[in-house]
């Protein structure tokens, strides 16, 4: 009986230790997240001032000094889009306009229909 006794006072003390152990390791410990940016990549029609977001199926144009966005064009605008291929970029915002000064600074020479592609990494 004695031993039962000591077998089943070795088995809950060995049964607490591992069930302690976790809690007793090194509190110190650093976990580092990496979040990796990527850029959004957008159709700019340089002669109408109209980005379309493709992942999004978003556009974006500027109506009275204020940017809209939305997954259709005004009707008034939809034939820029229509009768010819913009610019390809990757800006890095979710808002294409939020960088509209840096896009008109580097296309301000591009037209619709020429192809080339660049990073906003400045």
């Amino acid at each position: 009986m004695n031993i039962k006794r000591n077998l089943l006072t070795a088995a809950v003390l060995a049964i607490g230790f591992a069930g302690a152990m976790p809690a007793m390791a090194d509190g110190d410990t650093t976990v580092t997240t990496v979040t990796k940016t990527t850029g959004h990549h957008y159709v700019y029609y340089a002669d109408h001032q109209i980005y379309y977001a493709p992942e999004t199926k978003t556009y974006y144009w500027e109506n009275d000094g204020a940017w809209k966005s939305g997954t259709e064009l005004p009707s008034d605008r939809r034939t820029y889009v229509t009768t010819g291929g913009g610019v390809k970029l990757e800006l890095n915002t979710a808002q294409p306009y939020e960088r509209h000064e840096w896009v008109v600074k580097h296309y301000k020479d591009k037209h619709d229909g020429d192809e080339m592609r660049e990073r906003d990494d400045d």
